[in-house]
């Protein structure tokens, strides 16, 4: 009950410089954090925040989301620096987790998004070969346009979804896919090609 009396009279704290806070959408439920230098959330005309957490450390982040987008909680954004989260107009986020550090994410037009999922691109930790030389740097995800993620799914860094298509319930992508087609599995794989699907 405390929490939500907090967030209701003062969702939104910044600590550093250069940061830069501008949302346009309905709120109800949200809470944006940020602690560092020169980050930036810019939330659309027309867009959605319910039961939304942001929060932002460290340097240099960027969250952009076009008009129209709708969050739908719980869905939690983490930003850890050099990174960017792009969430294309009109697309539906409903109970997703990203985590962004050194890498970017970018998401499609008239997406639709499931509860239950992540996307992550990076591993928290480094790996470290013989030599000290990082073994597993992060890498961008790319969600195409009209993309379909269905419930509990994960979509993990250096992966790029095409367009039109669906990643199924369950599914974890570590590999890219053409436009048009399913993966499924853990590790997910393409189980159909050609296909598109319609959002009603």
């Amino acid at each position: 009950m405390i929490k939500k009396i907090y967030r209701l009279f003062r969702p939104t704290a910044v600590k550093g410089r250069g940061n830069v806070i501008s949302v346009k959408s309905r709120r109800r439920n949200f809470i944006i954090r940020v602690n560092g230098n020169d980050n930036i959330v810019e939330i659309g005309e027309n867009s959605r925040l319910t039961n939304t957490e942001i929060v932002i450390y460290g340097n240099n982040n960027r969250l952009i989301a076009e008009e129209g987008s709708k969050f739908d909680g719980p869905c939690t954004i983490a930003m850890y620096g050099n990174s960017c989260l792009k969430i294309g107009s009109n697309s539906g986020i409903r109970g997703v987790s990203f985590v962004l550090k050194d890498a970017d994410i970018t998401v499609g037009r008239n997406c639709m998004f499931g509860y239950g999922i992540l996307l992550r691109n990076n591993d928290a930790h480094k790996v470290l070969d013989k030599d000290g030389n990082i073994t597993n740097k992060a890498a961008d995800i790319i969600i195409g346009n009209h993309v379909w993620l269905c419930e509990k799914s994960t979509v993990l860094k250096g992966v790029n979804v095409g367009s039109n298509s669906i990643v199924a319930y369950g599914a974890v992508v570590t590999r890219s896919c053409p436009e048009n087609s399913v993966m499924a599995g853990n590790p997910a794989t393409v189980v159909k090609n050609e296909i598109n699907w319609l959002n009603k």
